[in-house]
């Protein structure tokens, strides 16, 4: 009995375990209004397609600066967080969408403090 119960508690914290994770990750998607997604570089294409149908508004105009698809742009989050990287687009939830090259990131548009292009 003594074996029983004692794999009845490692599947049981298991469970607990990833419970716990999945829903902290979720919390944090929702706090920071972030999402980071990586993807292969043969699938630049369709994630690409992808992003363009998520993120339809294809400029951006930011404290008097415009951006269009396609800018090399780097941004800064209020949590200091820099991305650099290809400027996707928005949509009408406030969201900005940036490519960069190991991933796309999505942030609310309220918790980017500074937008400007990349020097070459």
């Amino acid at each position: 009995m003594l074996l029983q119960d004692v794999i009845f508690a490692a599947i049981m914290a298991l469970v607990v375990f990833w419970f716990v994770k999945s829903v902290s990750r979720i919390v944090t998607i929702v706090v920071t209004r972030s999402t980071e997604l990586g993807y292969r570089p043969g699938d630049i294409e369709m994630v690409l397609q992808r992003c363009y149908g998520l993120f339809p508004i294809d400029m951006l105009i930011f404290k008097g600066a415009t951006f269009h698809r396609g800018m090399s742009v780097k941004a800064i989050t209020n949590r200091n967080k820099t991305i650099e990287g290809q400027f996707v687009g928005t949509n009408k939830d406030n969201m900005v969408c940036f490519l960069t090259p190991s991933s796309v990131v999505a942030f609310e548009l309220g918790s980017i403090e500074e937008i400007r292009l990349m020097e070459s």
